[in-house]
């Protein structure tokens, strides 16, 4: 339906509008005032973190939450991305003191952007998701190759994506995994900033990279090889527009030439 523009509404987006700039004002604000906070605890070796006002300030949105009726979770999922970057600020400032090196996510990490998970029944995988636990199907996708060959789903719930990945043949790469590993957790990207940064500090700290950057359009990835005390393989993703996961045949190239999966 068309948008129709009226008195009322142009001023109730002025309104929002004005709210926007102030909310932006106020972030920018709170950023310099964290990154003050993180100087004067750098210069007088005060420790980064300070659990008691993390607690005291959760406790706080909770009250506020309850006190106005309103869902505590919005309020909280606000003030986690705002502590957040506080987070990468103080490691950022303090962290580099005495040559200490900021941890490889620690200042990078923004969260676990999807999980890729190996199923042998796409259907039945998608309809589970579904009905039982609400999962929407966002995009399928198809990738023809004999070791690459899959057919993908990507599934969300909220702010959870998972990725459902089923073979095409006995070749490839995903139904090796199953052979070798069973259904289940295929592996685990990790929104980060600083692609290039994380990737040399990886290289640096000797993490068992698969891959350097495999970059396309809106997308950068890197992967880890498949450790084999914790089963866990890892991929590190910037994006830059939601362009899908479009650029998977470059990794399964690298997993056949080296025979891992």
């Amino acid at each position: 339906m068309a948008d129709t523009e009226t008195p009322e509404l142009t001023q109730l987006r002025d309104e929002i509008d004005r709210v926007n700039d102030s909310l932006l004002a106020l972030l920018l604000e709170r950023a310099d005032l964290c990154r003050r906070v993180a100087e004067h605890k750098r210069d007088r070796g005060i420790p980064m973190m300070q659990q008691g006002r993390l607690d005291a300030l959760r406790t706080k949105i909770r009250e506020f939450a309850d006190g106005h009726g309103t869902d505590p979770t919005y309020f909280e999922d606000v003030f986690d991305v705002i502590i957040a970057e506080a987070c990468r600020l103080e490691n950022e400032i303090i962290g580099s003191v005495d040559g200490q090196a900021p941890a490889a996510l620690g200042s990078r990490a923004r969260r676990i952007d999807h999980v890729a998970i190996a199923v042998r029944d796409m259907d039945e995988a998608v309809a589970m998701f579904a009905e039982r636990y609400g999962f929407q199907v966002v995009e399928r996708q198809k990738v023809e190759g004999e070791f690459s060959g899959m057919t993908m789903v990507t599934m969300q719930a909220g702010g959870v994506t998972f990725v459902l990945c089923e073979g095409d043949s006995p070749k490839s790469n995903v139904c090796q995994y199953i052979d070798q590993y069973g259904p289940g957790v295929q592996h685990v990207a990790i929104e980060v900033r600083d692609q290039p940064g994380v990737v040399e500090d990886l290289r640096e700290r000797q993490a068992d990279l698969l891959t350097g950057i495999i970059s396309s359009p809106g997308l950068d990835q890197a992967f880890t090889r498949r450790n084999a005390n914790t089963g866990m393989q890892l991929e590190f993703v910037t994006r830059t527009d939601n362009v899908g996961f479009n650029n998977v045949k470059e990794l399964f190239t690298a997993m056949e030439r080296e025979n891992v999966y």
